[in-house]
């Protein structure tokens, strides 16, 4: 019993004499606060005394436009100075503070997770955390703006290694940015819509810059992009309609899909010589654009890169470019296969199309060319695009005697053995399709503006998408038949309600008020009309498809059943939809679920955070707007 009694008397006054030493009120934390308490107010000291410094020597000086770190030192608006925050904090160097501290706008900022650290330098006034930076990415957060000045600028602290998804999209009042070299990547969507974004300076070090990260910016006119670049990804510069002029850096050798889509004031873009590819649509809609130089080294260029470019007259191609050839308005390869670019001077001149002997394939756009009615298709011609590259004047398609790829019947161009309907130009109300069609390819009736009505024979397994989209509302019915196997969901592209019929012996889908599910009912796979208001998905569904609700512009709330499981990239394009909540059954969410949902500004999932993997899933606004409703 005594030797009891002595060890808990021991354990008592070893716990006293810890907590006496390293407790909260202890000797160790004291000597700690004390310790950065001197640290932390010489720092500001020095810093003083440099601005006072700086002043005497120049009565221009401006203390608020100093920024330094680890890797640069700037101050005044006139240029850049040498050095690094050890030139204005001497004492720094080799101190526990080293790489925690940093000056943005002539203010200290210490990034530090060490709570006594925080505290002291809160009691100082120093700036603290005021970003979202989890293992070097910043976040999207409330706070992104925390640093932002009264004239709009905003510098990324050099503790930021990448810019997370969404982290600065969508707000108001940012003009100027700031991206320090080690920041290696910009991710997507990062900067997305800041309608007042007008300059953006990215310092050598920069390596990425994610999809759509700049997408509709639309007074951003100047972009300085460092030689240190070596990826610009889809659509990260679309719609920035005040860009005017591009340099490329050198290392980037592939300029991808739509990255400067509808940049109607770009009129100059250098393409450097290590490229090697230009993705489709990269350049379209470029309207202003007028010259463009191909350089050497250039062996792809796919043929919608410069699709509307209206004013683009002069491509320069370089000498030893073995690839491409420019003759008579048309861009081609070397060897005649196939046609890249066609001038708006050639096309609205036109009233027939002669597609060039010698192509192989084509998918050259003429659609906003209504002069054009007739097509006339070659002996050599194997591949051609969808309908939607044609006008819908088009009435009147010619083969060249022995072409043994295609067949025209009936006002209908199929391949040759017609089992794929390509394009449906007559003008009539009715189609008379072929009983060997198997498969209706995309767009296949937009050429077919009077049709009023389409049954799809017993013969057709599959209905690619928009395929009845005629672009009018004309249609009033479309009779789906017992064997089709495959229905996209981008089926109906209009805004308008044909009666859509499927037939009951169909083994794979069901139709209920204009929505299409699976044969059972627990997959909802399209919707046929536009939704007004809210509407609420029925409760035997525990799926819903890519895009069911892309471009429900109109529809202002959604209810989504208990019981639901899984979500592709429903929402996608969903333009009407500000809030959204998912019920706790749900257990996976398409990546893409929410992509281009441009009004989309709050997101409650009734589940603990990271239950479902993938957020914000493509949110333009990244996870800001998403709650997790439990702990």
């Amino acid at each position: 019993m005594a030797l009891v009694i002595t060890i808990v008397v021991l354990i008592i006054l070893g716990t006293v004499t810890l907590n006496f030493t390293i407790g909260e009120n202890g000797l160790i934390t004291k000597t700690f606060e004390a310790k950065y308490l001197t640290e932390l107010s010489s720092y500001m000291e020095e810093l003083e005394t440099f601005k006072m410094s700086k002043s005497l020597d120049d009565e221009e000086f401006d203390a608020s436009s100093i920024t330094a770190g680890e890797n640069s030192l700037v101050y005044n608006t006139q240029g850049e100075a040498s050095g690094t925050i050890y030139d204005v904090l001497t004492t720094l160097r080799g101190s526990s503070f080293a790489g925690k501290m940093e000056i943005i706008r002539g203010e200290l900022l210490l990034n530090s997770t060490d709570m006594t650290e925080v505290r002291i330098a809160q009691s100082l006034g120093i700036r603290v955390n005021p970003y979202l930076i989890v293992d070097g990415v910043l976040l999207s957060a409330n706070t992104n703006l925390a640093l932002m000045d009264d004239s709009g600028t905003l510098t990324i602290p050099e503790t930021v290694t990448a810019i997370g998804e969404g982290a600065f999209a969508d707000l108001s009042g940012l003009k100027t940015i700031i991206i320090p070299g080690t920041v290696k990547e910009i991710r997507t969507n990062a900067f997305r819509n800041n309608a007042d974004l007008e300059k953006v300076i990215l310092q050598e070090g920069v390596e990425a810059i994610g999809e759509k990260a700049f997408q509709n910016c639309s007074k951003l006119t100047n972009i300085e992009l460092p030689e240190s670049l070596t990826e610009i990804g889809s659509f990260a510069f679309s719609w920035c309609s005040s860009l005017q002029e591009v340099t490329v850096p050198l290392k980037i050798e592939k300029i991808n899909s739509n990255t400067f889509y509808i940049c109607t004031s770009l009129t100059k873009v250098e393409l450097p010589e290590n490229l090697k590819e230009i993705g489709g649509a990269a350049f379209s809609n470029c309207s202003n654009l007028e010259y463009i130089y191909i350089p050497s080294n250039v062996s792809s260029i796919e043929s919608s890169v410069f699709t509307s470019c209206t004013n683009l007259s002069n491509i320069e191609i370089a000498s030893d470019n073995e690839y491409y050839k420019y003759d008579n308005g048309m861009l081609m390869t070397t060897d005649g296969s196939e046609v890249v670019f066609i001038s708006d001077a050639v096309l609205k001149s036109i009233n027939t199309f002669n597609i060039p002997e010698g192509l192989t394939g084509f998918s050259i756009s003429l659609s906003r060319y209504t002069n054009i009615t007739t097509i006339v298709i070659p002996n050599s011609l194997e591949r051609i695009g969808d309908a939607d590259i044609f006008p819908r004047t088009i009435n009147k398609v010619l083969l060249a005697e022995g072409n043994e790829f295609f067949t025209v019947e009936n006002e209908c161009l199929y391949n040759k053995e017609k089992t794929i309907l390509r394009m449906c130009f007559t003008k009539n109300a009715e189609a008379k399709l072929a009983d060997t069609v198997t498969t209706i390819y995309r767009r296949a009736f937009k050429q077919a503006v009077n049709i009023e009505s389409i049954t799809f024979p017993d013969s057709v397994t599959s209905i690619q998408p928009y395929a009845y989209a005629t672009g009018n509302k004309k249609l009033k019915t479309v009779n789906i038949g017992a064997n089709v196997t495959s229905l996209n969901t981008n089926f109906y592209g209009g805004n308008y309600t044909p009666t859509v019929t499927i037939d009951e012996n169909n083994p794979n889908y069901s139709i209920e008020d204009n929505v299409i599910y699976n044969k059972e009912k627990t997959e909802l796979i399209m919707m046929l009309y536009q939704i007004n208001g809210p509407y609420t998905v029925r409760d035997s569904v525990t799926k819903i498809g890519d895009s069911v609700f892309a471009n429900q512009n109109t529809m202002t709330s959604i209810t989504l059943p208990e019981g639901l499981r899984e979500i592709g990239s429903s929402f996608a394009t969903c333009n009407g939809l500000t809030t959204i909540y998912i019920p706790n059954s749900v257990e996976t969410i398409g990546s893409d679920a929410f992509a281009d949902a441009t009004n989309l500004t709050q997101i409650q999932i009734d589940k603990e955070a990271g239950s479902i993997v993938g957020s914000p899933w493509r949110a333009i606004r990244g996870d800001r707007i998403v709650e997790w409703l439990r702990d």
